[in-house]
């Protein structure tokens, strides 16, 4: 594992229970209405630029009868965008429409055959996508097609797709305050205002299921939840908790889940599992679980989607073993990290390049998977912060056949022969940056006594939840803590469980390796970073060590 700077946001150190919260506001820079938005709440990101324009040209359309082609990206945020808007077509009893779901292996974008295999379209809706799709987008408008975009990647200052409406508030001039909706929450907004465009005749409710899917597009696209994210992710939550949509509800079931759901379960379960069809196979499957409305093909897709994603664990966890050979034998010698083989599927390398930072390198990672009988590779980059991804690529423009991304996260197509001047020039673009960018740190809320970890204190920090990018679950350290091993588990005994000072309970997921590695020993005094956490099994607080060792002077 790749080792952690730990660092203590403040020098407050909590009183009481209720002080733990209040600290925990401020170093998020935070007040308590933090913790009180409402769907209400929404109506204030309304005024996005193209919103209304959007809704007014694609109600004339409705109403026209026209044909329309949804087109949603393969991933998660992409796909739950594409089965709201279906969705909603079909609530209002209309029905000229097809939906589209990209390969994997067309790239990411608009495939021309959105446009080329519907005769008679009058109305291309993308989402997830097309900012940069120029190409596909002007052959639409060459034919009359209207082309409504939406979208969150970044925005070029030239060469944007033209689109008859754009969506994105990241474009210039846009007038929303918050810029970080993904595309599920965007197409959520947009649905507010195509549902008042329609009028009265063709009035849906977008509570339930829209919620729910608005909600797993964007915890599992790892935007910031605060602001409107937040609020759609704990609407979504709610729903999920009081009636689950029943696509959906089989989905946890097939992972092995049950309630209460809460953003990690969407995170790390739900959202892997809709991923994983797009990855292994396609993405489509992912599509027709979550529009379905027969339940033995429900139970039959969530079924095979559980399949793809164990598939894609073993394959992955296949591709980071060799990758820790290699760098065993050869350890990288620079900032950035690129590795690629043509045995590896183009599918999982976004997810191997962000397990290969956070285990065996901390800093910018790219994964390639080459085709050798076109003489091409197609990798997915992970950033680090302080190192923005997107820039470094576009000083690399010349040697990319395909690129596109942001600050954090990016994929990109070159020709294999180019390969390793991009490797020098990537390398080069992270030459200028301070040495702590690439110093994995770790940030502790602040310094606990343990007697102060109770249901009292679980209570106060579910007010924080949902926890993810940009509001993550609370993280704790205690100094000095008898640590006394009390057993290992799990398939492979590689798990913990601990006892702290005497009296707390703990889990150490992947414990057993680190004490080895560390050199540490039962019953030592230790300092340890955690989270707290309920224990629906003992009935108790617990907690959940991330770090244990010598960690504070």
């Amino acid at each position: 594992m790749v080792e952690t700077h730990w660092e203590i946001a403040g020098e407050h150190k909590p009183e009481s229970v209720p002080d733990v919260l209040r600290i925990l506001l401020a170093n998020r820079g935070v007040g308590p209405s933090f913790l009180d938005g409402t769907l209400k709440d929404l109506a204030a990101h309304l005024c996005m630029r193209g919103l209304d324009e959007g809704a007014e040209l694609m109600a004339r359309h409705i109403s026209d009868g026209s044909k329309i082609v949804l087109v949603g990206d393969y991933d998660c945020d992409g796909i739950t965008s594409l089965a709201q808007m279906s969705l909603f077509l079909r609530d209002i009893g209309f029905r000229n429409y097809e939906a589209v779901v990209p390969r994997r292996s067309e790239g990411y974008g608009i495939p021309a055959r959105a446009v080329l295999d519907h005769p008679g379209l009058k109305l291309l809706v993308a989402m997830d996508c097309g900012t940069l799709d120029v190409p596909v987008v002007s052959m639409a408008r060459e034919r009359g097609t209207d082309c409504i975009v939406i979208d969150h990647h970044e925005v070029p200052t030239e060469g944007t797709a033209p689109a008859t409406v754009f969506i994105n508030p990241k474009q210039p001039g846009c007038g929303s305050v918050f810029k970080e909706f993904c595309a599920s929450g965007l197409t959520l907004l947009f649905l507010a205002r195509l549902r008042r465009a329609l009028g009265a005749a063709r009035r849906t409710n977008l509570g339930g299921k829209y919620l729910t899917l608005a909600a797993m597009g964007t915890v599992s696209d790892i935007v910031p939840l605060t602001d409107g994210n937040r609020i759609i992710a704990a609407s979504g939550l709610r729903s999920m908790n009081s009636q689950c949509y029943p696509p959906v509800r089989e989905l946890v079931k097939a992972a092995g889940l049950s309630g209460p759901f809460t953003a990690g379960h969407l995170g790390f379960y739900v959202g892997p599992r809709i991923n994983a069809a797009g990855r292994m196979a396609d993405a489509r499957a992912a599509y027709e679980l979550l529009v379905e409305e027969d339940p033995a093909a429900m139970v039959r897709l969530a079924e095979e989607l559980n399949r793809l994603n164990t598939q894609r664990q073993r394959e992955e966890d296949a591709i980071v073993n060799a990758v820790r050979c290699r760098l065993s034998e050869r350890p990288p010698d620079g900032r950035t990290l690129v590795v690629g083989d043509p045995r590896w599927p183009a599918g999982i390398v976004g997810i191997v390049a962000s397990r290969i930072q956070q285990e065996l390198h901390y800093g910018p990672v790219i994964v390639f998977s080459v085709d050798e009988e076109t003489g091409l590779a197609r990798g997915s980059a992970r950033s680090v912060e302080g190192f923005d991804i997107h820039a470094a690529l576009k000083r690399c423009d010349d040697l990319l056949l395909k690129w596109g991304g942001h600050k954090m996260a990016a994929g990109m197509t070159l020709s294999v022969d180019r390969m390793d001047e991009f490797v020098r020039r990537f390398e080069e673009s992270a030459s200028g940056c301070p040495d702590e960018v690439f110093l994995p740190r770790g940030r502790v809320d602040m310094e606990l006594d343990l007697k102060m970890i109770s249901p009292e204190l679980v209570g106060e920090l579910k007010k924080l939840e949902p926890h993810g990018s940009g509001n993550p679950a609370p993280v704790f350290a205690s100094r000095r803590v008898k640590v006394n091993v009390r057993k290992t588990f799990g398939k492979d005994g590689s798990h913990l469980r601990l006892l702290l000072k005497d009296k707390v309970g703990g889990i150490f997921w992947r414990g057993v390796q680190h004490y080895r590695s560390h050199g540490l020993k039962d019953a030592e005094v230790l300092d340890v970073v955690y989270r707290v956490e309920w224990d629906d099994f003992s009935g108790k607080p617990v907690v959940s060590v991330r770090d244990l060792g010598r960690l504070f002077q």
